[in-house]
């Protein structure tokens, strides 16, 4: 008697579909409320597991300008703080999370990613 085994991507969540190599494409149950995907310093991408098929190639295109941004070193996250510099030679600014409205086209990094 045989077993079917399920692929990689349904076994690491992945979505296979906006997956390219060397940029994993994850689906994620707890984004937080109106997260709908987020790049990640490692290369890899969190989409929403509840956005619907049609909206998700271009979140996934709009995070892999962040990754780019990131690969840069134009733009770093951390839990508490958005860095953004508008090329590397100006300087650095910081943005607390908790008091900025993450993902509004007005931040440069996002207007950049929008435009994409």
């Amino acid at each position: 008697m045989g077993f079917k085994m399920n692929p990689k991507s349904v076994l690491f969540g992945m979505h296979e579909d906006s997956s390219i190599f060397g940029t994993p494409v994850f689906k994620k149950d707890d984004m937080g409320e109106g997260i709908e995907a987020e790049a990640n310093r490692d290369g890899t991408i969190f989409i929403n597991s509840k956005m619907p098929e049609h909206k998700i190639k271009d979140a996934v295109e709009h995070e892999k300008v962040h990754l780019d941004q990131i690969a840069q070193g134009r733009l770093q996250y951390s839990e508490d703080s958005v860095t953004w510099k508008k090329d590397t030679r100006s300087p650095a600014r910081v943005y607390k999370r908790a008091t900025m409205n993450e993902g509004h086209p007005d931040f440069e990094w996002e207007a950049e990613a929008y435009k994409k």
